[in-house]
């Protein structure tokens, strides 16, 4: 019959695109996960470096010498940073946090570089067969003066949606691997770090699954982040006590630092924070994961489901069909949520979803088939049986035997005035929540519109559109996002005393969109013309005293701007300018 053969097909054509796990798919999943998995249990404390010291001036390597003797006074286990140690390698203050250094047993955080760097000193990262490490011609080391410490990478970098969610086993280095910062850290502690392509041993602790050459953190909240982080300038007056004994990780939540980054926990987490809860998973052994057979598991039930659905539906009544198949969705999804808070990522909502659609078509179907057949016996014998006969007939069909890069993309640019000056007068947990309320407003916005956040830098927004499909009127999308922005912030600024105002620029061209990374573990991001023209377009706010400011390639494809003039910008010379009409 037609129903079945159209269930069939759906139920195929759904366990297919399951297994098969197309990137739309996997976006979906990956916010799913985002809200499962908890935060490991944890005793990492996170000392958070402000913008001043404790005499008031502004932090300097010399107050960081003196708070590492301060946290070498209580004896850590180990401490790290999530920070650089370059440039002026000979003065007093670096020699003297040398000298500090020398005092604890410490991992020294390295930046990736497109040039060859220094050779690096050896790793306790051991690779076993091809572990798909993140590639790097050179990186920026510590000074030759901190060269007695252990380096680890710092390296964090997004899904498609910007997201970080999961931090590299390790990076290759001209060819070396190289450890990332929680790797590193829990080598030291536990014991010698040996990889292989789907997993991490550390010591002689049970292996550990990997994905692609990362590990999957469960990111912790910002109330969690102010309960386990002591400011710096507080430990330095003795206002905070450092636990005895205790595993660190000295880093900064300062926007101008350029450690925020997007997670599922906060649009604005301190890469430090992030560190924190990849450390406390690798202490804990507890790091979520999808095992490779989680798709094929999942179509496995949908296809057997939907199966099941035909044959109910054969032999019972819809609605007992409907209570069994609402049974075994429920059974799942339950199932699938216990493994997943224990570690194991398997979908608890698509493949119940799919079932659901598949029990509906079928149900449907089958209802259709009846309401006709009842039809045909009831037009065709109500006149030569009796009408109960006809009822039962009608009522059990069964009883008679009938027989689916380049483009043209318009980049958008925000940043908040005078807002480095603005933060040193606000405290870290302040500034954090500020610009949290703030970034969720604008990201909010600009997905309402169609496009796409690229990243989020310091106080800084690069949003996409027309990227990464096709967004017919993304240019008029793009104004109108930017309009309701302007009138957002504005709002939000009345209401935050000491955020400064949003600018913003915006221009339209060709781009070439790549990623950096490998597989889906990616920072997508577009490069051109138009792209560093619309970052020029917003500093160019400034000379005009506007708010939002349009490139001439926009301009020319959307009429009624309101034109400013021309203005030299820096590489591209002078150029004719726009804002919004009021």
């Amino acid at each position: 019959m037609l129903w079945r053969a159209a269930t069939l097909g759906l139920t195929l054509g759904l366990a297919g695109g399951l297994a098969a796990a197309p990137d739309a798919l996997r976006a979906v999943q990956e916010r799913l996960f985002d809200r499962l998995i908890q935060p490991a249990k944890g005793e990492v404390r996170v000392i958070d470096i402000g913008a001043v010291d404790e005499t008031g001036a502004p932090w300097s390597r010399a107050a960081t010498a003196r708070l590492v003797e301060r946290l070498a006074a209580s004896r850590p286990a180990l401490i790290g940073f999530d920070m650089l140690f370059a440039g002026d390698c000979d003065g007093q203050a670096a020699q003297d946090l040398a000298r500090a250094l020398d005092k604890v047993p410490a991992v020294l955080g390295v930046l990736l570089s497109p040039s060859a760097g220094p050779d690096l000193p050896p790793s306790r990262l051991a690779l076993a067969g091809q572990v798909p490490l993140w590639p790097a011609a050179g990186a920026d080391a510590p000074c030759p003066g901190f060269a007695r410490q252990e380096w680890a990478a710092m390296a964090l970098m997004g899904d498609a949606d910007a997201t970080v969610r999961r931090v590299p086993v390790g990076v290759s280095v001209q060819g070396q691997a190289l450890p990332s910062l929680a790797l590193a850290m829990a080598a030291r502690l536990q014991g010698e770090a040996m990889a292989g392509p789907d997993w991490l041993r550390l010591g002689a602790a049970p292996p550990l699954p990997t994905e692609a050459g990362t590990l999957r953190f469960a990111p912790s909240a910002p109330a969690t982040w102010a309960s386990r982080t002591l400011q710096a300038e507080a430990v330095l007056t003795g206002q905070a006590l450092v636990p005895v004994g205790a595993v660190l990780l000295v880093g900064s939540s300062l926007p101008q630092r350029g450690g925020l980054r997007p997670t599922a926990a906060s649009p604005v987490t301190p890469s430090v924070q992030i560190w924190a809860d990849a450390l406390n998973g690798l202490h804990a052994g507890h790091l979520p994961h999808r095992p490779g057979f989680a798709a094929w598991l999942e179509a496995g039930f949908v296809a057997l489901a939907g199966l099941a659905a035909l044959l109910a539906l054969a032999r019972t009544t819809p609605a007992r069909a409907a209570l069994l198949l609402g049974f075994g969705a429920v059974a799942w999804a339950g199932a699938a949520m216990a493994a997943s808070r224990a570690g194991w990522l398997i979908d608890p909502a698509l493949p119940p979803a799919a079932l659901a659609l598949i029990a509906l078509t079928a149900i449907t179907g089958r209802a259709a088939s009846l309401a006709r057949a009842e039809r045909v016996l009831r037009d065709r014998m109500g006149q030569v049986l009796p009408p109960a006969l006809v009822a039962r007939i009608a009522a059990q069909p069964r009883l008679m035997r009938l027989e689916g890069e380049a483009r043209e993309v318009t980049a958008l640019f925000t940043d908040i005035e005078g807002f480095s000056t603005a933060t040193a007068e606000m405290g870290a947990a302040e500034m954090v929540a500020r610009l949290d309320a703030y970034f969720a407003r604008v990201a909010a916005i600009v997905l309402r519109h169609g496009g796409m956040i690229d990243k989020l830098v310091g106080d800084s927004l690069h949003a996409l559109f027309n990227a990464p499909l096709d967004q017919p009127g993304h240019e008029a999308a793009a104004l109108a996002c930017a309009a309701e922005i302007i009138a957002a912030t504005e709002d939000f600024r009345r209401k935050n005393n000491g955020f400064g105002r949003t600018r913003i620029g915006v221009e339209t061209g060709p781009a070439v969109l790549g990623d950096v990374g490998f597989g889906t573990r990616i920072d997508y991001t577009a490069h051109g013309p138009a792209v560093n023209l619309a970052a020029r377009l917003q500093e160019a706010n400034k000379q005009f005293g506007t708010q939002v400011c349009i490139g001439p390639g926009l301009a020319a494809r959307v009429p009624g701007l309101r034109p400013l003039g021309e203005a030299e910008l820096r590489s591209f010379g002078r150029l004719p300018l726009f804002t919004l009409r009021a």
